[in-house]
């Protein structure tokens, strides 16, 4: 029988769909996260669809480094897929908790893996923010397994930091760096937070979105094909069709609710002649991850489709049918919140950042460089 695939954050928005790839496939999984009532509702479903795979359940903690050694040498994955993390915008306001669990997590993850006869794969969901602030006009092309690394925020930063603790652990590794990861989890999970993070993002500025099924997909297939993806770092985006600017992704996302298309004045556009007046995404070459992982299988509508699909038939009625009185209640909103915060003509995505949340959201601010 071949070894079990650990998974970590393996019932949030990508882990659920990676675990439920790979039970289908037969693949015993060790399924580990914090203890939570979604969690809990996950893990639940998935044992009672009784897949062929083998499922084991261990809520932990990534910061018990001792625990994380007793799960890690009890049941000696074979793969280990690492999609565990603080994200921002909640980083934002826990950026010491945030590189804690971020790259010390990582930490005890690799030394757990050290300890291995048989080294295991490590799969690592990086982002693209690893790339910060990204000037379209300054930068045209596409970004590619070798565009330099430059976090604008902690987030980034503590990707970065992650990368390289296990760059330098000798196990077999691949980076995923992901892109802009779409699903109706995403959509329901919006908070205020999110919205300021929304609000700050350039209207103008690229955005490489990924349905979450393709995500998965990209991991589930990496755990076979560990010769040819070892030391690689793979950009993991949808397929042409998902190449759009913010204020594209974001109009799609309110249509499929129900509220309709906020327009163009909703947001801010970038600053043409200023590098650090862009937010963390950018468009990615795509070519030798999905000729290596093959995962594209999903186009843009069909991400629009299955979010509009899962909002609530009364809830989405009854959006469309105050659609036309919503949006210009929301776009006078937008316009009346950015003269109250004395916003000038351009986004300054991380002028609003630091303001709301303070200079520790922004690479460097927290003044710490390690776990």
């Amino acid at each position: 029988m071949s070894a079990p695939v650990l998974v970590t954050g393996a019932f949030g928005q990508v882990g659920k769909r990676v675990t439920e790839l790979l039970l289908s496939r037969g693949q015993a999984v060790v399924a580990t996260d914090l203890r939570t009532a979604t969690a809990l509702a996950t893990a639940e479903e998935l044992a009672v669809a009784r897949p062929p795979g083998t499922l084991r359940t261990h809520f932990a903690d990534l910061l018990d480094r001792d625990a994380v050694e007793t799960l890690v040498v009890d049941h000696r994955p074979g793969t280990i897929i690492h999609l565990a993390a603080m994200f921002s915008p909640q980083s934002y306001r826990n950026p010491r908790s945030a590189r804690r669990i971020n790259v010390g997590g990582t930490e005890n993850l690799v030394h757990a893996g050290r300890q291995l006869p048989a080294a295991p794969l490590l799969l690592f969901a990086s982002s693209a923010a690893v790339y910060g602030s990204r000037n379209p006009h300054r930068h045209p092309e596409r970004i590619t397994a070798e565009t330099p690394v430059a976090p604008i925020d902690q987030y980034g930063e503590d990707k970065v930091l992650a990368e390289g603790i296990i760059t330098g652990s000798g196990l077999p590794h691949a980076f995923l760096r992901l892109g802009g990861v779409l699903s109706p989890d995403a959509t329901a999970g919006i908070n205020a937070d999110h919205l300021v993070l929304i609000r700050a993002t350039p209207g103008d500025n690229r955005l490489h979105g990924i349905d979450a099924r393709d995500a998965a997909l990209a991991f589930a297939n990496a755990v076979d094909r560990r010769d040819s993806i070892d030391g690689k770092v793979l950009l993991i985006a949808g397929n042409d069709s998902y190449v759009r600017t913010h204020r594209d992704v974001e109009d799609s996302m309110f249509d499929a609710m129900g509220i309709g298309r906020l327009g163009p004045s909703a947001s801010l556009p970038g600053d043409p002649a200023d590098d650090r007046g862009w937010a963390f995404t950018g468009w990615f070459d795509t070519t030798e991850s999905h000729a290596l992982l093959d995962f594209q299988q999903h186009d843009w509508p069909e991400t629009v489709a299955w979010v509009a699909a899962a909002q609530p038939r009364f809830l989405r009625a009854a959006l469309r049918a105050t659609g036309p009185l919503l949006r210009p209640a929301i776009r006078t909103a937008l316009a009346l919140q950015r003269r109250i915060e004395h916003r000038g003509p351009y986004a300054e995505p991380w002028s609003l950042i630091a303001a709301r949340y303070g200079s520790q959201a922004l690479a460097g601010g927290s003044g710490e460089t390690g776990s």
